[in-house]
């Protein structure tokens, strides 16, 4: 088996899917979003306001870039990763859409982050915007709209590798 790597919405479950999976796997596991977090020596929110977009998606592509060589890991990518096509050239593995409704989302949302995080775009507009690029850049699209973890971890370990 080699690297998944898991990719979706803000509250997909990428970092708590991930790292149980990992465990169940005995793999590595690496968040992204916290790697930028160390790499910037700042907060995520704090680089988005500061920098921009550009400036995350460019440190993930770096990290991308330094974890090429990496086996047996499982990544949880930052949500916008699709949004640089040479991302997915820098991924050796499997690449898990993590497919989540809107309603579950928000839901999801409200209970991580009682403040709004969406200040310049709607849910709805980002997950128009997204939705096909996440279908196109993964290689397996797995419902995480339940609750049951142990169920989707058994659904990703049973995917062909």
């Amino acid at each position: 088996m080699s690297n998944i790597y898991l990719i979706g919405m803000p509250a997909s479950g990428k970092s708590t899917l991930g790292k149980k999976l990992a465990d169940k796997l005995s793999f590595d596991f690496i968040d992204i979003n916290t790697e930028i977090e160390k790499e910037a020596l700042m907060f995520l929110d704090e680089l988005y306001e500061r920098y921009g977009q550009e400036a995350v998606s460019l440190a993930e592509t770096n990290l991308l870039i330094n974890f090429k060589d990496k086996k047996n890991t499982v990544f949880a990518l930052n949500d916008a990763v699709i949004n640089t096509r040479k991302n997915k050239k820098l991924l050796n593995g499997k690449i898990i859409y993590l497919d989540v409704d809107e309603k579950e989302l928000m839901k999801r949302l409200k209970s991580l982050y009682p403040k709004n995080i969406f200040e310049n775009i709607t849910l709805s507009t980002m997950l128009e915007e997204r939705f096909l690029k996440y279908r196109t850049f993964a290689n397996y699209i797995i419902d995480n709209n339940s609750n049951d973890l142990n169920k989707v971890i058994e659904e990703i370990t049973s995917l062909s590798w």
